[in-house]
Parts: structure tokens; sequence; C-alpha cells
């Protein structure tokens, strides 16, 4: 039997509920639900009311000022993987490997991951 991860980009980690075992992904690398307030649900104000004030809007539709980061396994290409995930549900943005480069400021790779999820970064499974 071939090796599989059991993380993907895009989707939720832990894949059973992301953090806190509560959020739900219906398409796999859509929207997480539940979604932040963009809103103000009091009908008696004039106060603007939004929750997605972060530096960043994630594929899960979160906005966010930090990144989760988790050490993981790529089993297809044996080699270690920092997940590039949303501080609130886990839905993972990017992948930085080897893990080490993700903690090494001189490279550059965890800021790089942030900013450009997707972009020309680490590949699951491409084994390069």
């Amino acid at each position: 039997m071939a090796a599989q991860n059991d993380w993907s980009l895009y989707n939720l980690y832990p894949p059973n509920g992301g953090i806190g075992g509560f959020w739900k992904q219906p398409v796999p690398g859509g929207l997480v639900y539940p979604q932040q307030i963009t809103g103000n649900s009091s009908i008696l104000t004039t106060e603007p009311f939004n929750e997605k004030t972060g530096t960043f809007i994630g594929s899960c539709g979160h906005s966010f000022d930090q990144v989760y980061v988790v050490r993981e396994y790529d089993a297809i290409c044996n080699v270690s993987v920092a997940l590039i995930c949303c501080n609130l549900c886990g839905c993972v943005q990017s992948a930085v490997s080897p893990f080490e480069d993700a903690l090494m400021g001189n490279t550059g790779a965890l800021i790089f991951a942030t900013l450009y999820p997707g972009a020309g970064g680490y590949v699951p499974g491409s084994c390069s």
C-alpha cells in the first residue's frame, strides 16, 4: 500500500473538525464554517462591526493576524514539513519543507509561505 498523508493543503487540520473539533468544511478546499461576523447584528445602532480585521484572509475564509505552525510529516517524500495553518480553525494554508526552514529566519520561508500561500512553495508529495 502506498504511503499517504493525513493532511492536505486548503483542508482542515486535524481532519476531524480542525482546532477544537467543531469546525465544518462541507466542500474540500472550500470555506470553513462557522464564518466570522461581517456586519452589525443590532438594528438599533450605527456602529459598524466586522470580525474580519486581520492581516491575512485564509482559503478557509477566516481573517487572522498570526499563523498556527504545526510540525507534520510527508509520508510520501519521507520529510518533515511545517504546516502553516489558520489560527482559528486550523485549515492548512501552505507548507514549508523541511520543517526547520520555517523556524530559521534567514531563509524567509515562513514569511513567504504566509504572505503568498501556494505560490511556488512546497508541494506535498512532489519529492523534489
